[in-house]
């Protein structure tokens, strides 16, 4: 799988019309023109929820929520403009390493001052709502569930005890939201700890949507729901000399997971090159809903089964 329009807003878009919607689009928001998966499914019958912690797609009228039956925002990701207090932040490093300069880093940390435990950072928490809501609604006979975390996107601060699982006892500066630039800014443990920084998070975000499997198959859904998690870009950590997702977009960046849990179906290989607006195309399929006209993207259903047939030659980032 690789990642088609970039990055989050441009990927969402992709996902959610089955279009390589950077031909007419880069980040702006969705248009009333557009024909969107969860408008479709609406109109076929489903109930449709989504809930996000990534606030781009919502923010400023950028309307990604169209269609929705309903939707949940839990606020203060990134650069968000949530809280106001408290006054005096103290950031993790110096200003001149952070992206932005201090404005993004100071509004974060204003946002999520007040957490007590790891229940309270945003991974976790979206994904508990995302359990409640399949606890009150699992009964629908048709729902469509879209889960939206920006974690492990940066900044990077996640519980100390996952940070510890990859850097235990470092001491210095931490740099949790870098400049999109070469890496000689950094020390050699700074970026040590910058990579520690962000495979906690990582973890701390496989816990979280562990947990919501698990409450999948508490609630008897295995065996009559499909599930599939993707991301939308990587990130260089030292690799080509370079922090962030800048320059040349190559492997470490634009080549991004994609699994597909289809009940009935047995685990399957990888045969095929796909991109996120094959996404939109699959999920009709699965529901035997008819593919709007506007689709650029292939289902992957066939491929699913076992069909070795090339949806596609190339990928186009």
């Amino acid at each position: 799988a690789y990642t088609g329009s970039f990055p989050t807003v441009p990927n969402r878009r992709d996902i959610m019309t089955g279009c390589y919607t950077f031909t007419y689009s880069d980040w702006a928001p969705m248009t009333n023109e557009e024909v969107l998966l969860q408008q479709v499914l609406t109109k076929a019958g489903y109930t449709t929820y989504m809930v996000l912690d990534t606030p781009h797609i919502v923010v400023q009228a950028y309307g990604f929520d169209r269609g929705f039956s309903g939707w949940q925002w839990i606020r203060g990701q990134e650069g968000d403009r949530y809280k106001t207090d408290p006054i005096d932040v103290k950031l993790p490093c110096a200003v001149e390493k952070l992206r932005g300069g201090a404005r993004t880093t100071t509004q974060y940390l204003r946002n999520v001052h007040d957490r007590k435990s790891e229940a309270d950072y945003f991974a976790p928490q979206t994904m508990a709502k995302a359990e409640d809501w399949l606890e009150r609604n699992h009964e629908r006979d048709k729902f469509f569930l879209y889960v939206d975390t920006f974690d492990p996107h940066e900044p990077w601060d996640p519980p100390k005890h996952y940070v510890d699982m990859y850097n235990p006892g470092y001491e210095g500066e931490s740099v949790i939201y870098p400049l999109y630039a070469p890496c000689s800014f950094l020390t050699d443990p700074e970026l040590e700890h910058i990579r520690a920084c962000y495979a906690g998070e990582i973890s701390m975000v496989d816990t979280a949507v562990g947990k919501l499997l698990k409450k999948i198959d508490e609630l008897g859904l295995r065996d009559n729901t499909a599930v599939i998690f993707t991301a939308d870009h990587g990130f260089y950590f030292g690799e080509h000399g370079l922090v962030g997702k800048i320059s040349h977009i190559k492997e470490e960046v634009n080549h991004i997971p994609l699994l597909i849990r289809v009940p009935g179906q047995a685990p399957g290989q990888r045969w095929h090159v796909v991109q996120p607006c094959d996404i939109m195309p699959t999920i009709l399929d699965l529901a035997a809903i008819e593919h709007p006209k506007t689709i650029q993207g292939h289902s992957l259903v066939k491929a699913i089964g076992g069909d070795p047939t090339p949806l596609r030659e190339i990928a186009v980032t």
